[in-house]
């Protein structure tokens, strides 16, 4: 919905209400991906797409049937045929299911005005619409700490729906919720993951220009300014010349966010693996042999941390790829970060288990 925000507003002036298309489910090898969207306004026009093509022209004339009143909301099921893949760069065909609905687009709507609140603050959010049943294209919009605006038509779908999207909300994956019966699409609207980098070292460089091109926002800690320089670092998001211990707390790091501790030095690592255990950030990373990092078990130990508690930073850092120059150490710190937020081992696809290995298709 992001990305339809500016063309709505902008439509809503001559009429408020669309047509929108959003692609909810997807099988087999699809043009575009679930969440796809598109928007048709009364008078033809057009955003957004929900195939490469070979659906468009069958979506909107549904979408006008919506937009008359001849159709309710309804899953349209397409079948994208070995041919039509080809015509849309795709070696072989897949299905597509299509949510279309009629929406009023009105600030004043309980649901909007929360989503736009949530992005303007670039806090977490989800969109909740229900697919089938008497209550189809119903929204809502739940926050990270489950508060509801809207409704799905009853208090129960309501609350079980908002926990349903919890996971979502962490993931940033949207999808399709069976909810009390009811199929409920669940879009989260998350800020881009956070990784936080301390230690404005060589191979920091490499790990923020990669993170980068991942879609982390990134920002480096270093008290050094020698060291925290924009001629070094100038790809990051934010360089901050503070204590990690004084900087960290205000970056409000959770579960989908990473921190890395490159700094190879006790007067670094101690504060800063002390504040991150404390926090519910999703990866801890740090740099250093496995003679250097059981030192560091022991002291964390001495400071009143569990064995669960230290399990959780990753040290020696990385994936095992056999990573020898900056670049290829930051790939594989990457790796296991994004491995980690997957729920993955991040072994080869050639040996995991057949199950793991289509997942990752």
């Amino acid at each position: 919905m992001r990305e339809l925000l500016t063309t709505l507003d902008e439509w809503a002036a001559a009429d408020p209400e669309v047509a929108v298309a959003t692609v909810v489910r997807t099988s087999g090898s699809t043009p575009r991906p679930v969440g796809a969207r598109m928007a048709v306004a009364r008078d033809g026009r057009m955003v957004g797409s929900v195939s490469g093509g070979c659906l468009e022209g069958a979506v909107v004339e549904e979408a006008r049937a919506t937009l008359e009143g001849r159709a309710r909301p309804r899953v349209l099921h397409y079948g994208i045929s070995d041919e039509l893949g080809w015509e849309v760069g795709l070696a072989c065909g897949g299905t597509v299911d299509v949510f279309l609905h009629t929406l009023r687009w009105d600030a004043a709507d309980p649901a909007q005005a929360a989503l736009r609140t949530a992005l303007d603050e670039k806090r977490p959010a989800a969109v909740l619409t229900v697919l089938e049943g008497d209550h189809a294209g119903s929204t809502a919009v739940v926050d990270e700490a489950g508060r509801l605006a809207g409704g799905l038509g009853s208090a129960e779908l309501d609350s079980a729906a908002a926990g349903a999207a919890a996971t979502r909300l962490e993931t940033g994956q949207p999808g399709v919720e069976e909810v009390e019966g009811v199929p409920v699409y669940v879009e989260p609207h998350v800020p881009a993951p956070l990784l936080a980098v301390v230690g404005a070292v060589h191979i920091g460089i490499a790990l923020v220009r990669l993170a980068k091109v991942l879609g982390y926002r990134v920002v480096v800690i270093d008290p050094r300014t020698a060291f925290l320089t924009e001629e070094r670092l100038g790809e990051a998001d934010e360089l901050v010349a503070r204590w990690p211990d004084d900087a960290l707390p205000g970056l409000r790091l959770g579960p989908r966010d990473a921190a890395v501790c490159l700094s190879h030095d006790a007067k670094f690592d101690e504060p800063t693996l002390d504040c991150l255990l404390r926090s519910p950030v999703g990866y801890i990373g740090a740099i250093g042999s496995r003679t250097t990092h059981g030192k560091r078990v022991a002291r964390l130990r001495e400071s009143g941390f569990t064995d669960a508690d230290i399990a959780r930073v990753h040290s020696p850092v990385g994936l095992d790829i056999g990573a020898r120059t900056p670049e290829e150490i930051a790939l594989a710190i990457l790796g296991e970060v994004v491995a980690v937020r997957r729920g993955r081992r991040g072994g080869s696809l050639a040996v995991t288990a057949p199950a793991a290995a289509a997942g990752a298709s």
